[in-house]
């Protein structure tokens, strides 16, 4: 089954709000996208990032901590990898998921809010995510029809250098994103659309002026939709701005968690329709920086409003190998090629999903730099 939804809104005359399709098999994870037009943009003069050639979908929301606990119990009984990080259940700040049994039978379940983002993952997870993805969410070890080819070929790389050296297939469907896709999805806005003179706000809350730090979903600040999850104090009794976004307060506990749920945020979009590219957790990216790190962009919940801005990148890069309890990420998408008219893009779809007897997603629509930790 095919479905279409239409509307006359947004970058062109036509878009396609929704695609619903369905095959035999069933999905594990479902990831809502929303559609980034306005194909051939030119990149932000002030930075040269965010120019894109080609339509392509973007997660509306970070990978969340129920949707990698289903991939762990996909693929992960024995661990070979190391896609699971203990700290994921010991660090209470971020908690979590936590792992039972011993290899060979481990078995995964959700701490808290399964709809937090998941933390604790370096790049190379991030590429075996989307492998998995790729491949249609197969159950099985950790291999090459799992994990290990697809988006990316990783036949085991797990050091820096041998994470470095990995690049995206031409082939691709389900991947990390690009910097230039994960910029233009948070920051690109058409002047005659309704953006700023240049076409690219300061912040992925279509504004130039710095956001709120509020409890979700913000209500308590002056502008609900400038509102996200990073650290702030203005040292008034305003109700906002009053240190941690999730607790309104300066102090930290080692026993809260300071994430907020994926789009709690419900009034701050970005122009395209995505949540959280600022604050609640820096996301993985492509980018290779200085021949040694990945980048990482958006900030997160301990960080400040400047960690937010398009133009910080420079503290935003780490080692691929490194995981920490502020670094999420997010899957981008494309569809099978021969998509260029609305009627072959879903029938490509469709005829990708049955090929495959996968099981694609059911709905496609909708103060310092952080603390890095290696378990490697």
């Amino acid at each position: 089954m095919i479905s279409l939804r239409f509307s006359a809104v947004g970058w062109s005359a036509l878009t396609v709000t929704a695609i619903t399709f369905s095959c035999a098999s069933s999905w594990a994870v479902k990831l809502d996208t929303v559609a980034i037009g306005n194909v051939g943009n030119s990149p932000d003069s002030a930075t040269g990032y965010g120019g894109v050639s080609y339509a392509y979908r973007i997660g509306k929301f970070e990978v969340t901590v129920g949707q990698y606990t289903e991939f762990l119990n996909a693929v992960a009984q024995t661990d070979t990898y190391s896609l699971y990080n203990p700290s994921m259940a010991t660090n209470l700040r971020i908690a979590g998921i936590a792992r039972n049994g011993a290899a060979g039978s481990y078995s995964y379940s959700v701490i808290g809010s399964a709809n937090k983002p998941i933390t604790y993952v370096s790049w190379g997870d991030a590429a075996r995510f989307s492998n998995w993805l790729d491949n249609g969410q197969p159950v099985g070890a950790q291999g090459p029809s799992t994990t290990e080819t697809g988006a990316y070929t990783l036949n085991g790389a797990t050091s820096n250098s041998a994470l470095i050296a990995v690049s995206r297939s031409a082939e691709a469907r389900w991947f990390i994103t690009s910097e230039n896709e994960w910029y233009k999805a948070a920051y690109h806005q058409p002047a005659a659309l309704g953006g700023d003179s240049d076409d690219y706000w300061d912040y992925p809350t279509r504004t130039n002026s710095e956001p709120y730090s509020d409890q979700p979903p913000g209500i308590g600040a002056p502008t609900p939709s400038n509102t996200a999850n990073f650290y702030a104090t203005d040292g008034l009794a305003n109700g906002y701005n009053d240190g941690h976004a999730v607790t309104g307060t300066t102090s930290s506990n080692s026993s809260q968690n300071y994430l907020s749920n994926v789009g709690a945020y419900t009034f701050a979009a970005s122009p395209y329709g995505t949540f959280d590219q600022g604050g609640n957790v820096y996301e993985w990216n492509e980018a290779v920086i200085d021949g040694a790190y990945r980048g990482v962009r958006g900030g997160s919940y301990a960080n400040l409003a400047e960690k937010l801005l398009s133009s910080e990148r420079f503290n935003s890069r780490t080692s691929p190998a490194e995981e920490s309890s502020s670094v999420g990420f997010r899957v981008a998408f494309v569809p099978e090629p021969g998509a260029a008219v609305l009627g072959l893009f879903a029938s490509a779809l469709f005829c990708s999903c049955c090929r495959r007897n996968a099981r694609r997603p059911q709905t496609l629509g909708v103060s310092a730099p952080p603390s890095f930790q290696s378990r490697r």
